[in-house]
């Protein structure tokens, strides 16, 4: 039988007044994953354990049926998922290319946390000067595409953590608050105001840096005998990279949402001809979160629902399980995740159910079925 699981990343959200005050999943039409709901197992999965990193990392470690505390930063997977040299004792920050707004670095906000998504041709040029001018080999800076650096601490290992706010948390807020001027986070402070004050005059969406994500090398260990996952971000690059879990890529950029999703579908359908225990991560639904676009948020869950779903499960063929869920909640409203726990459907062609509702934060919370990461995923085996 084989064992499928679909992420859509971030899909999770709360009413926004955009959607007459209903989430993104609750307004958009879904007759496919409707469908599907009425004849699983539905309820709401902790993917992100108490205390750790509220995020795509751990909950997607956690989904994948990886040990969640095994996580230690973003950044050093993102870096493993470029192929960039891995050094046990060197420390890894991720840093975004921003939009600030403000009269000075310390008296900024971040008006956008991806500098608008900013194309690798516009952006490398600048991050080539940038990092000559203000970085050296100790503190290495890292263009990695489009908004995404990485900053290699030279022997840094004993730094970590920084605990650093992610930028997509605090959009439109002021960053005074998060500034510390003192300690080992200092010297990072001073790095970003010297790239901020650099980048004042290029002529790019982009006048500024934030770090966040630092991280050293964790261990990822599982049996990935007859796995592969399908997904499109740096960060499942990674994690696969380091978990020796074969990986098939899609690129988002630089065309519609719906061709990828069709590139997506195919591959999505080979795989399970190929494979046993299929992982599928689309990541659009998060990003639209980050950018407070609810409405197009809710286009893409239709998207999904169009141009993905319905042809894939009329083509898996043969007895299969199916979990689909949210990694984490992504707030359209403000950018920032939510750790709470996700909604799922569980679905066995062999034991099909009955019940009521929609697959919508709501309904899957009525259900009052609650259960873990790694329960969802032994409901697979």
């Amino acid at each position: 039988m084989k064992k499928i699981t679909l992420v859509l990343d971030g899909s999770a959200d709360r009413p926004n007044a955009a959607l007459g005050h209903k989430t993104p999943l609750e307004y958009a039409s879904t007759p496919n994953l409707d469908a599907l709901y009425k004849k699983s197992l539905s309820g709401t999965c902790l993917t992100i354990p108490q205390g750790l990193e509220v995020g795509s990392a751990v909950a997607n470690l956690s989904l994948l049926g990886f040990d969640p505390y095994t996580y230690r930063g973003r950044s050093i997977i993102e870096a493993a998922g470029l192929g960039l040299p891995m050094n046990d004792n060197d420390l890894y920050i991720r840093c975004n290319l921003v939009a600030f707004e403000g009269d000075s670095f310390e008296t900024s906000r971040i008006k956008s946390y991806s500098a608008y998504d900013i194309a690798t041709d516009v952006a490398e040029p600048v991050m080539k000067e940038l990092a000559a001018a203000v970085f050296d080999d100790d503190y290495k800076l890292v263009y990695c595409g489009s908004f995404r650096n990485t900053l290699i601490v030279k022997n840094g290992k004993d730094l970590y953590p920084l605990n650093l706010e992610p930028a997509h948390d605090i959009i439109g807020q002021d960053i005074a608050p998060f500034i510390k001027t003192g300690g080992k986070q200092a010297k990072f402070f001073e790095l970003m105001k010297a790239s901020y004050d650099f980048m004042q005059d290029k002529g790019i969406a982009a006048n500024g840096l934030w770090f966040w994500g630092d991280s050293i090398m964790p261990e990822i260990k599982g049996d990935t005998r007859g796995r592969v996952a399908l997904s499109e971000t740096l960060l499942m690059d990674g994690i696969t990279t380091i978990a020796n879990l074969p990986n098939i890529g899609t690129k988002r950029e630089g065309r519609s949402f719906d061709d990828f999703l069709a590139e997506k579908l195919e591959k999505a359908l080979k795989a399970v001809r190929e494979y046993d225990d299929i992982y599928v991560h689309i990541q659009e639904t998060d990003d639209l979160s980050h950018e407070l676009e609810p409405v197009e948020k809710m286009q893409a869950i239709e998207s999904i629902d169009r141009v993905f779903l319905k042809d894939f499960l009329a083509g898996i063929g043969g007895d299969y399980t199916l979990s689909v869920a949210s990694d984490h909640f992504t707030f359209s409203d403000t950018g920032a995740h939510g750790g709470e726990s996700v909604p799922f459907l569980f679905y066995d062609s062999t034991n099909e159910r009955e019940q009521d509702g929609r697959f919508t934060e709501q309904d899957c919370r009525d259900k009052n079925y609650r259960i873990t990461a790694a329960e969802l995923k032994a409901m697979q085996k």
